[in-house]
């Protein structure tokens, strides 16, 4: 009998479009959501319910002036926020918005847990889509690349990962949106130093959308070229296991029946430093013994680390997301004051932009400092020796133990029964 698949592939391919499944923070799609309702749906590979969600938010903000009412709120002109508020769509607004939040959340719960299935589950990902419209197939990407065209027109990033839906829904929104505010109006008004006719050209209930949008495709781009990246890695991890994982190949220590007991094979990776030789002694005092322990010291490309993910280096440790919370949200906050103040909108929510991402970047950069396998730049450290342990099944947890205790940068073990790799 076939086997029944009941979880999904990890990636589908049409011609004009990638989903893949990944495991997110569901505190990031709920942020986006609230930032701009349908922005988390999109996160999690839902885009009809997220340009549905984007529509509404469009059309019933607009109907019921909810932007104007922040505008003067944040001033603190709150009976124009009252006057000005249409209460017909206002409190429509406010269930759909509270339920996008929620439902993404959701959503993205479900999804992580349909991920570990389905990676459990998933032996071989399809990675190329034909047709007479287009070719899609799964290759690396500069998350540095779509992420600076992104910023130069939102829609172009999307164009370069090939979500052609995407990049046609982002540039017509942002055209929209870019055209009723009279943002470029007022940005050249602020470059000829005429602050004052820049703040009254910009219309406030339309340029507010503008740092959420501008933010939220943003990173969607990025978050989206790095899952490109991972997936890339992990069908070509498939590919390897599937091919070139022979049981005839020879190991430098051979799973072998000792004493009638099943033995087991772990591989490990290090970094150069003093933890691999605790970890020797260590193993070497729960009974391993010298001659089941291999080591091979690798020559490795001496680089400079890499502060960003680039199509050949992609780890999954985003710097962008908290930059792109915080600076949306500084640039929601200058862009409001702005008018108000003497270099007006343009300028100020740009200036918000620069704090906030900045903001975000180092708040990250500090947390990602105490992670033990990440160097202070948040890349993951070079693998410079392999260790390869031989010992009896029963044994083989404390061994993976050890090794996980003592900095090592990635351990699988040896499966004789299937004749493959499996990452713990």
């Amino acid at each position: 009998m076939s086997q029944i698949k009941r979880y999904s592939h990890l990636m589908h391919n049409i011609a004009s479009n990638t989903s893949i499944e990944y495991p997110l923070n569901p505190w990031i799609t709920l942020w986006w959501s609230a930032a701009f309702p349908g922005y988390g749906h999109c996160l999690i590979n839902s885009p009809l319910i997220g340009y549905s969600l984007i529509i509404f938010e469009f059309t019933i903000n607009n109907l019921a002036k909810v932007n104007q009412a922040i505008y003067y709120s944040m001033l603190g002109d709150f009976n124009g926020a009252i006057d000005v508020i249409d209460q017909r769509f206002f409190y429509l607004y406010i269930g759909v918005y509270v339920f996008t939040m929620f439902d993404s959340y959701r959503r993205c719960v479900d999804m992580n847990n349909n991920y570990i299935l389905s990676f459990r589950t998933t032996s071989y990902t399809k990675t190329t889509k034909a047709s007479s419209f287009s070719v899609n197939t799964l290759n690396k990407v500069s998350p540095v690349v779509a992420t600076y065209w992104e910023m130069i027109m939102p829609g172009l990033g999307s164009l370069y990962l090939n979500h052609l839906i995407s990049f046609f829904f982002s540039l017509i929104t942002w055209t929209i949106t870019i055209g009723a505010s009279r943002f470029y109006i007022g940005l050249y008004q602020t470059c000829i130093g005429n602050f004052e006719k820049a703040k009254t050209v910009i219309d406030p209930q339309w340029f507010l959308f503008i740092p959420s949008i501008y933010g939220g495709y943003v990173y969607f781009t990025y978050s989206q070229a790095v899952i490109n990246n991972i997936q890339f890695k992990l069908s070509q991890v498939q590919f390897l296991r599937s091919q070139y994982q022979s049981h005839t190949f020879k190991l430098p220590l051979q799973v072998l029946p000792a004493r009638g007991e099943m033995s087991m094979l772990i591989v490990a990776s290090f970094e150069h430093s003093t933890a691999i030789e605790i970890a020797i002694t260590e193993l070497e005092r729960i009974g391993i013994q010298k001659s089941n322990l291999f080591t091979l010291p690798l020559r490795v490309r001496n680089e400079k680390k890499k502060l960003f993910d680039n199509s050949h280096y992609s780890d999954g440790v985003s710097f962008v997301d908290l930059a792109t919370i915080l600076g949306s949200v500084f640039m929601l906050i200058g862009g409001i004051y702005g008018f108000v103040l003497k270099q007006g909108p343009i300028l100020w929510a740009l200036y918000g932009l620069v704090v906030g991402g900045l903001l975000g970047f180092f708040i990250k950069f500090i947390a990602i400092r105490k992670l033990p396998s990440l160097d202070l730049f948040g890349r993951v450290k070079a693998t410079e020796v392999i260790m390869m342990v031989r010992c009896k099944a029963d044994d083989h947890e404390r061994v993976i133990t050890t090794l996980w205790n003592n900095k090592a940068l990635g351990v699988t073990e040896y499966d004789e029964k299937e004749s493959q790799l499996v990452e713990v």
